[in-house]
């Protein structure tokens, strides 16, 4: 889909008697039109739950199959192109439209899904990950929609209803990837992810443009670029730090060259008149709070996913492995109530921040996850302990996903909310390699290397969920600095009474 056709016209301040301003004091019942609305984005939103889960449990067969050591670069390659791509994708989304831009973005994740299943080689299948890998901004983008396409009053519920599904996308994506990969292996795993690209890209056409929020101007490419490139190098040592050495030339190389160009992002971006991402919102505490705050405690929240991956399909092995051996069937069965339980925290937290500061609520999910955790790294040997401990865990994931963007709306006016999104994505994304890189050297330390694979003791297990709930209780730290929160309907209604020109104070 081409970017060139003429922008939709910016959105004018809404005017008294307007139907926008009327909504946000409606009752707050739900239109046939908002809820389609609704439905269509949350699988553009939430593919990347279930491509990454499908995707992940492919790897072994993929590396079998192809003979590779470096499988690490299927996952790579994508979480590189997606770091790269989210700046020109948020700033050509207020630019031409969001709808225009995830369409665009959806079509390019299909041809790279479609050299991927096709690969005949490796190297190939690496090229196919890349162009994939623009898919990923779809999911800031259908955040930024949201607050665009919905009432002021329906802004958090839709936005928890859209955060909250991946629960249950991750209580059935498991049962169905197994199923695919036990009956026709990883190319009909990876054909069937062809299929759900084909139904992002049909959703997103009945989805609405979005206003303009920025008027069409020369693109700051270098802006991207750097902070692309910069983000893309520092991920790349982070990730090949353990095989090559946190020590070698090539890993210290990324390091300084991605820090390097972030250092000089920065001095570049102060000066533009038009930057990439305006990094002078975050001269404010509230934003900047929230951003960081929110980044790094969800973070460690993805991570853990990993512990029980190893813990529960990792077989028993005196002395070797204190794994549980289940089946990944088994394991997925196991996790259907946290799935449920994330998706319902998700929708709650929409409601209750109509009466409730979102700051509050948000201690309240770091406080949960953290203790989730904590009792993870205790109990963590049996299906009874590993239900009770995920139902802790999914409730307090299910409040931080929704109650992320409940804050972020709280303190942005919808003119910055795409930019907003786009800098959590960037941070979460940053933090979650930093984080995935302390989780395996946290199991590494507690393992044993048989017949060239890793198995991890007991203490591997308790030492990675302690250390996780470590790295919430520091969010938790950060998040003390956020300053008190509007309520997000409250705020979206004043943006709706505002001049798009006009900037929130913090």
């Amino acid at each position: 889909m081409s970017l060139s056709q003429d922008p939709a016209p910016l959105s004018p301040p809404a005017a008294p008697g307007d139907p926008r301003l009327t909504d946000a004091r409606d009752t707050g019942r739900w239109s046939a039109s908002e809820l389609r609305r609704l439905t269509a984005l949350i699988w553009p939103g939430q593919l990347l739950v279930v491509a990454g889960i499908i995707a992940a449990n492919s790897q072994p067969q993929i590396a079998q199959h192809f003979h590779t050591t470096q499988i690490a670069w299927f996952s790579l390659a994508f979480t590189l192109a997606t770091i790269v791509a989210t700046p020109f994708a948020v700033r050509l989304g207020d630019m031409y439209g969001k709808r225009r831009v995830m369409l665009a973005l959806a079509a390019a994740g299909l041809v790279g899904d479609l050299v991927t299943v096709a690969a005949p080689n490796y190297p190939v299948m690496v090229i196919g990950r890349v162009i994939g890998g623009l898919y990923g901004p779809v999911a800031v983008l259908v955040l930024a929609a949201v607050r665009d396409l919905f009432p002021p009053r329906k802004v958090a519920v839709a936005l928890g209803t859209v955060a909250g599904s991946v629960g249950v996308l991750s209580m059935l994506a498991p049962l169905l990837s197994g199923w695919l990969l036990d009956a026709f292996g990883w190319r009909g795993a990876l054909w069937f992810l062809v299929a759900s690209t084909v139904v992002a890209i049909l959703a997103l056409l009945a989805v609405p443009e979005t206003p303009r929020r920025a008027v069409a101007e020369r693109l700051d490419r270098s802006g991207a670029l750097l902070l692309g490139g910069g983000l893309a190098l520092v991920v790349f040592g982070v990730g090949q730090g353990r095989d090559w050495g946190w020590t070698s030339a090539a890993v210290i190389a990324s390091f300084l060259g991605g820090l390097t160009a972030l250092a000089v992002f920065v001095t570049v971006e102060l000066r533009v008149a038009n930057p990439i991402l305006d990094l002078r919102m975050l001269g404010r505490r509230s934003l900047a709070t929230v951003l960081l705050g929110s980044s790094v405690p969800q973070a460690a929240f993805f991570a853990s996913q990993a512990i029980l991956i190893f813990l529960a399909l990792f077989p028993p092995i005196p002395h070797v492995s204190d794994g549980l051996g289940w089946s990944t069937t088994h394991n997925a069965v196991l996790g259907i109530p946290a799935g449920i339980i994330t998706f319902a925290a998700g929708i709650g937290v929409g409601r209750a921040v109509r009466t409730v500061s979102p700051r509050s609520v948000w201690y309240m999910g770091l406080g949960v996850l953290a203790t989730g955790l904590v009792l993870a790294g205790l109990y963590h040997h049996d299906a009874a302990q590993i239900v009770l401990t995920g139902l802790v865990m999914g409730l307090g994931g299910g409040i931080l996903m929704a109650g992320q963007q409940a804050m972020i709306v709280s303190v942005v006016s919808a003119e910055e909310q795409a930019a907003a999104n786009g800098l959590s994505s960037l941070l979460t994304q940053v933090f979650l390699a930093l984080t995935n890189q302390a989780l395996y050297t946290v199991l590494a330390a507690d393992s044993t290397v048989f017949h060239g694979t890793a198995f991890y003791h007991d203490a591997a297990f308790t030492h990675a969920y302690l250390t996780m709930a470590a790295v919430v209780v520091l969010g938790l730290l950060i998040s003390l600095a956020i300053p008190r929160l509007g309520r997000p309907a409250d705020t979206a209604a004043h943006d709706l009474a505002t001049p798009p020109t006009t900037a929130r104070t913090a």
